[in-house]
């Protein structure tokens, strides 16, 4: 069943992607971005540019009564939406698929497919590089093993800032998932997920990066604080922009389970020309 929903769910994402080609913009072709405006928009948890990120986060320590390594793959998909007639304000969506996840011994050491997020932001231009936006935030029980998944449909609000002085880029992404559906042998859902980033740029695409994902579980009144700091550059592979980036962390929080240092690769293909090359 839960293999025939994440069908349902990609067959539906796909179908609302292919049917935001044909649209064209009312403001038409967007301006080319400068390096610096890239390396930003690389960066930024949610972005007006159009990306595919590919991460994983290897975890070869954890607290509590875990014992072993853990890997965590995900596929994001950062689609911005313009403003049409029918949206007031432009949209940021990000999806979040989690390909393969693996926890260490006693919650099983075996790889599983983890469950599906999406947020989508309607974003307020406040001047003065300061963005704000506002939206949903979703989860899917897509999870095919016990350990790897929440087993609860979820909804809540998601909020963002962002700040962009000289060579900084400042900015927070907070979601609230809540439970309202799912399997009952799963315990409930609330948490709230604050995720700052920092990035700063030394030139000729490479920057400096921190974007921890704090957890604040409502129900179990744990929490996950991670500190992190890493090292990427954007650039070309001939024709196609790509970010590159490495990040190690560590938990300053005792609350387990929870990994006690990991360190994150992460890979991206950038479009900045998305949606004008589709209406050529």
């Amino acid at each position: 069943m839960r293999a025939r929903a994440v069908v349902r769910i990609l067959a539906c994402l796909l179908a609302i992607a292919i049917e935001v080609r044909v649209v064209r913009a009312d403001g038409g072709s967007a301006p080319a971005l400068s390096q610096s405006e890239l390396v930003n928009q690389a960066n930024a948890p949610i972005s007006s540019l159009f990306q595919i990120r590919l991460q994983d986060a290897y975890a070869p320590a954890f607290q509590g009564a875990l014992r072993g390594q853990g890997n965590f793959f995900s596929i994001a998909i950062g689609m911005p939406l313009p403003q049409y007639r029918f949206l007031p304000f432009p949209q940021l969506s990000l999806l979040t698929i989690p390909a393969a996840v693996t926890l260490p011994l006693p919650l099983g050491s075996s790889t599983g497919f983890g469950d599906i997020r999406f947020v989508d932001l309607a974003i307020l231009d406040a001047g003065h590089s300061l963005l704000f936006g506002i939206g949903p935030t979703f989860v899917f029980p897509t999870a095919n093993e016990l350990s790897s998944g929440q087993g609860k449909w979820q909804i809540g609000p998601a909020a963002a800032a962002a700040y962009a002085p000289r060579n900084w880029l400042f900015g927070v992404l907070a979601q609230n998932p809540i439970a309202f559906a799912g399997d009952p042998k799963f315990p409930d859902a609330n948490a709230l997920f604050l995720q700052p980033f920092i990035t700063y740029q030394l030139g000729h695409g490479w920057f400096l990066r921190s974007e921890p994902q704090m957890i604040f579980d409502w129900v179990t009144n744990k929490q996950q604080l991670p500190i992190d700091a890493g090292i990427g550059r954007v650039f070309k592979i001939g024709r196609q922009y790509v970010n590159a980036f490495v990040e190690p962390a560590w938990n300053v929080s005792g609350d387990g389970p929870a990994p006690r240092y990991a360190i994150t690769f992460g890979f991206a293909l950038l479009y900045p020309n998305f949606w004008s090359s589709l209406v050529r």
